[in-house]
């Protein structure tokens, strides 16, 4: 085959304007009332393109002009109709006079478990359709604990349970709309608090009822599936390969899958949908059925798999891209490959032009450019250095190619370069077609013969185990995740160097003339410029391993385009973190890590470093490990987790493996006994026990004792049942409050415990419930508030920090400043910050230039604190 027959001319002609299309559609989904004048634009240009077409520019330009206000015409007017319906005046008035409504839907997709939440957000959400004046109104609706129906049909049009329902089932649901964000999918939220009575109607047709019929037998396999899986030991991650139902994946696995970049292999992605088109192809191939057979069934199994995962919009991108993917062989075939993402993306678009801000949109499409695009020569390649079978090569070839395309885009989501993900996927690959196609066929099987299901479960978990497993290896490696800056500027840059590498990958692979082989020839068929050390030949070509020296400006190029990749690549991966770690102090006894709107502090005696105590972990893994990383800490002595909200334990299942014991808050009344923070530690191994006033240990010179609450108490919530530490790392001492309010800082004050302490970490990020005198009582030198930028709570109070002010106390907060670090002895306690705030200068040893003079020893003030209690 020759090289022109593998490209076909114009084939960018689809692609380039379904991408400019795109551009357009993000612009004008937010701004209502722009896709009507984006498809009048675009109808007036495409005339004026026509009417140009006899000139030189117009004749090249005209086919990618024509194709893309085409386009732009028929997203224009699909947006402009999709806003109409959205346009409800009735929703309009409810959603803004806050006042509960009753709506008629129906639902979208499957319900899936919402984020654990520390601020009583809602346990599922479901996508759906609320039937309007106008048409179909898409909407979410968000469900709590109390609202969702049990085992009986609660009253109203509902299909009972949680698990019976599904896209097409209709409910009459009672609740507060909130709109959306103009750019979101849905138009509004629903916060559903009750089922409302209704009766279904009469007639409900037959496309109501095939639905509801497919539904129900979808929800009936998928059920199967989960059952099965949850009675094999290791087969939790099946329903999520088969399915992508992640409810019985452990809290500490979804973590180590999100820091090893392996959440797609959950999340139903092309790879899902190319796995089921394929293997029905091959063995419709095997038992010799015609080629338009074999493109019916694919098709017609490609339908059932999406009617048992659910019509997500997700779901839909995989679909569409995954027959993109195999209609081009991988991108063996460039003809169809180009065109057929063109085709894709504006199909999609069609169906939604909202899903032009999705990230997910986004990624799908970049993936698929990646697979296209890289596929074929990085499984050549592949196959030079190790040769290896197809089979073997194909899935590795396709993780690296996805993984090297979606990697600028991950950035402008979250800063840093996932090192281990790259390793990860490649590891997994080979393994997640297995897990997928096995957990397939059991969930087909136990339909027929449960027994069969079940075996078929116990081989499917041994690749989900596999996959576990490079999950646990490859999070906790050192370096998991590299930095890297994020937004548009780390995006670029990453950009411009795959850029480069591929360049140079291209000048290196390239055969000069037809190939690398190819010499020039002289008139007798020898080689020009050479002797008789080549044999004569006659078809233009050299044996392999006697082709010319390349050409030296080539081989410059080549060197320099890899010397810059390597040397940009080193500089934020290696460089600026080696000079994070060398510039970081090595003398802290206290250390508040910047996790956003959390808690994680870092205590030790600074002459026996390697005794660590860690106090909450905040809710950010990658920035939990990134700040150990910072202040070399490898394994934490003690684990202190002062209470149970998400914000100081949302990232456990990053450190629970460098944990040797724990201790935790106390139950509360409002939770119960219910505790998923005792079953990780358990699961992991890590010895715990119950903190209670009077509990008092010491780790080396690192002495803590624990000042509230008292024992035995069964506190309201979980913020009173917060742990009250007082730690005495080296010469510094601490007092931490936790997220206590004022009636427990009272009643700290009326135990008589030692409140007076060097460094202060004040209560719940800084908020208004706190009591005054407890910083007088206190009275320390600096007061820790970690608290999260821009945060919507308004924290820290302004309260807070004039008091603290007034007190002279030095306050460092992690919103401002990073993390933060404080060394030395009382009275000349050294302060260290990661970025400087206003009026603030660096360095470990340097105080704050303009801040208060330390306020006077502790000899000194004690007399007048006495005095001040009376």
């Amino acid at each position: 085959m020759t090289r022109a027959s593998t490209s076909a001319p114009g084939s960018g002609r689809l692609l380039a304007p379904a991408l400019l299309a795109w551009g357009l559609v993000a612009a004008a989904v937010v701004h209502p009332g722009a896709g009507r004048w984006l498809g009048i634009t675009a109808f007036v240009l495409g005339i004026v393109a026509v009417v140009a077409r006899h000139s030189r520019c117009g004749a090249v330009l005209l086919p990618y002009a024509a194709i893309a206000c085409a386009m732009i015409v028929l997203l224009g007017a699909r947006i402009d109709g999709l806003e109409a319906v959205r346009a409800d005046a009735g929703f309009a008035e409810v959603a803004s006079s806050g006042q509960h409504t009753a709506l008629d839907v129906e639902l979208r997709g499957f319900p899936k478990a919402a984020a654990a939440s520390s601020d009583g957000g809602p346990s599922a959400w479901v996508p759906a359709a609320a039937r309007s004046a106008r048409g179909s109104l898409p909407v979410v609706l968000w469900f709590d604990d109390d609202a969702l129906p049990g085992d009986e049909s609660a009253p109203g049009r509902q299909a009972g349970p949680l698990e019976t329902w599904g896209p097409g089932t209709a409910l009459r649901v009672e609740g507060a709309l909130a709109e959306l964000d103009h750019g979101s999918s849905a138009q509004y939220g629903v916060r559903v608090t009750a089922f409302a009575a209704g009766e279904e109607p009469e007639s409900p047709g037959p496309w109501r009822t095939l639905r509801a019929a497919l539904t129900g037998v979808a929800a009936h396999m998928r059920a199967d599936l989960r059952a099965a899986a949850q009675s094999v030991p290791g087969a939790e991650l099946v329903p999520g390969l088969a399915v992508g139902d992640t409810s019985l994946l452990p809290e500490r696995l979804e973590q180590q899958m999100q820091v090893s970049s392996l959440t797609h292999l959950t999340a139903v992605s092309g790879a899902n949908c190319a796995l089921v088109i394929a293997a029905i192809t091959t063995l419709a191939g095997w038992l010799r059925i015609p080629r338009r057979a074999r493109l019916s069934a694919a098709a017609l199994g490609l339908a059932g798999f999406v009617i048992v995962v659910g019509p997500d919009p997700s779901l839909q991108r995989a679909a569409v891209m995954a027959a993109v993917v195999l209609a081009s062989s991988f991108g063996g075939k460039r003809a169809v490959a180009l065109p057929g993402l063109g085709i894709a993306t504006f199909a999609l678009l069609m169906s939604d032009p909202w899903q032009a801000l999705q990230p997910g949109f986004a990624l799908s499409v970049a993936a698929t450019a990646g697979i296209l695009l890289w596929t074929p020569g990085i499984a050549a390649a592949l196959g030079r250095i190790a040769p290896g079978p197809a089979w073997l090569r194909t899935p590795i070839a396709v993780a690296i190619a996805a993984q090297c395309a979606c990697g600028p885009l991950l950035l402008l989501v979250q800063p840093g370069f996932p090192a281990a993900g790259l390793i990860a996927n490649v590891l997994a690959a080979p393994a997640a077609p297995w897990g997928t196609g096995l957990g397939l066929l059991a969930m087909l099987a136990a339909q027929l013969v449960p027994s069969a299901g079940t075996v078929l479960v116990h081989l499917s978990g041994l690749p989900a185990g596999w996959i576990a497993a490079t999950a646990e290896v490859t999070s906790s490696l050192p370096g998991a995740r590299w930095q890297w800056p994020g937004g548009w500027g780390g995006a670029l840059l990453l950009a411009l160097v795959e850029g480069a590498v591929l360049i140079a990958w291209g000048l290196l692979d390239r055969r000069f003339g037809e190939g690398r082989d190819r010499a020039e020839v002289d008139c007798r068929g020898r080689v020009a410029g050479e002797h008789d050390t080549i044999p004569p030949i006659t078809s233009g070509r050299v044996p392999w391993g006697r082709t010319r020296p390349r050409p030296r400006p080539v081989t410059v190029w080549v060197a320099a385009l890899l010397c810059g990749s390597v040397g940009v690549f080193l500089g934020p991966t290696l460089i600026v973190p080696t000079t994070i770690r060398l510039t970081a102090p090595r003398d802290w006894n206290v250390v508040a890590c910047d996790v956003g709107q959390g808690d994680a502090l870092l205590l030790r005696d600074a002459n026996a470093p390697e005794r660590v105590m860690l106090v909450d972990t905040g809710d950010d893994p990658e920035r939990l490990t990134s700040c150990l990383e910072r202040f070399g800490v490898q394994r934490i002595a003690l684990l202190v987790l002062t209470h149970d909200d998400r914000d100081h334990v949302g990232a456990l299942g990053a450190v629970v493996d460098r944990a040797e014991r724990a201790i935790v808050a106390p139950s509360n009344r409002e939770d119960g006994d219910a505790r998923p923070v005792l079953e990780q530690l358990s699961a992991a191994g890590v010895p715990t026990r119950i903190g209670a006033s009077g509990t008092r240990e010491a780790l080396g010179d690192l002495v803590w004792e624990v000042l509230a609450p008292a024992p035995g108490a069964v506190p309201a919530d979980t913020n009173s049942a917060s742990l009250v530490l007082r730690v005495q790392a080296g010469e510094t001492s601490v007092l931490m409050l936790a997220d206590t309010g004022e009636d427990e800082q009272r009643a700290l004050q009326r135990s008589g415990a030692d409140l007076d302490v060097d460094v202060l970490k004040v209560a719940h990020h800084g908020s208004a419930d706190h009591d005054p005198l407890l910083f007088t009582r206190a009275s320390a030198e600096v007061a820790l508030i970690s608290v999260g930028a821009e945060n919507s709570y308004g924290h820290p109070a302004p309260m807070v920090t004039n008091e603290l002010a007034r007190l002279q106390t030095t306050v460092l907060r992690t919103d401002l400043m990073g993390s933060v670090a404080v060394g030395g002895a009382p009275g000349a306690l050294d302060l260290w910050v990661e970025r400087d705030a206003p009026g603030m200068a660096r360095g470990m040893g340097r105080r704050m230039p303009g801040a208060p003079e330390p306020p006077a020893p502790r000899t000194q003030r004690a007399s007048s604190v006495a005095t001040h209690d009376g």
